[in-house]
């Protein structure tokens, strides 16, 4: 049995954010020729749900950035949690040090109104400088960020801390890329710990026992798959854990050239149906049609 995994987010949807016909026929076609696929990304699992729905498929889901699976019929198969004594540092260093963040658990993402407020200000800002169009992608796509289903917005951090749930993944943003870097050395810095990007503004954090290509491996695992035969399609950091794993790794036509520098191809661009385009093809080169 062989898989598909596809990341989400400048990925699978489009600039609208949006899952084009075309990529779902293209997803449904790899479903009826025996190939599992699967969504791996690092939305949580609800709001990833509502937009698989919404678009008619039925795919497992690797959440936050491989903290969570789910089988196809939404039955978590595994959950890695940050441990609560690195989520209460992470939350206080990212408090302290002013950035904007998102906590996520199970059911939901938290993030802290003011700071909400703050950051969609900056965009805002952004939005009407003069920006070159490197820039003016990367501030759209931080905006699209709010566009994620469950968010709560919460007064302060202990609002956050409170509550019971896990955590599998926090995400901090800036457009300052040196203070990103300090963020990154300081999360980087604890072996507990891993730190991916998705974005040029962000850096996304879980456990250091989380991650695309891990979960992916787990997922092939239970489901006596072969990795070899498997295809991973993706355009960001976050990416490369499961590029490393599959046999036919794809990077978007809008990937940067390094993350295209480790894949096997590259496809169209999230607007032009890529990962339809990749999806057929290898159909037509690995697939035995039914």
């Amino acid at each position: 049995m062989s898989f598909i995994a596809i990341d989400l987010d400048g990925t699978l949807l489009n600039n609208e954010n949006e899952i084009s016909e075309e990529n779902i026929k293209a997803i449904k076609l790899a479903q009826e020729n025996g190939v599992e696929v699967v969504i791996s990304t690092g939305r949580a699992y609800f709001d990833v749900q509502k937009i698989c729905g919404k678009s008619g498929i039925l795919p497992f889901v690797i959440g936050t950035n491989g903290a969570t699976i789910h089988s196809k019929d939404g039955e978590c198969i595994s959950s890695i949690a940050i441990p609560k004594i690195h989520v209460e540092s992470i939350v206080k260093w990212l408090d302290v040090h002013d950035f904007y963040y998102e906590v996520f658990t199970e059911k939901n993402i938290f993030s802290l109104k003011e700071k909400r407020e703050s950051f969609q200000n900056e965009i805002n800002r952004l939005k009407r400088a003069d920006l070159d169009e490197d820039t003016k992608e990367l501030v759209s796509i931080a905006e699209r960020q709010f566009d994620q289903f469950g968010y709560i917005l919460v007064e302060n951090s202990n609002d956050i801390l409170q509550q019971n749930d896990e955590v599998f993944n926090i995400l901090a943003c800036s457009f300052d890329k040196n203070r990103l870097a300090e963020a990154r050395k300081q999360f980087s810095n604890c072996n507990e710990l891993m730190v991916v990007s998705s974005a040029d503004h962000n850096i996304e954090i879980t456990s250091r026992f989380a991650s695309k290509g891990l979960a992916l491996e787990k997922l092939v695992y239970l489901f006596n798959g072969s990795l070899d035969q498997s295809m991973a399609i993706g355009d960001s950091n976050n990416d490369i854990s499961m590029f490393e794993k599959v046999g036919y790794s794809v990077a978007m036509g809008n990937a940067k050239d390094d993350i295209k520098a480790l894949c096997s191809m590259s496809t169209l661009n999230n607007d032009e149906n890529g990962v339809a385009y990749a999806i057929n093809q290898y159909i037509d080169t690995f697939v035995v049609k039914k």
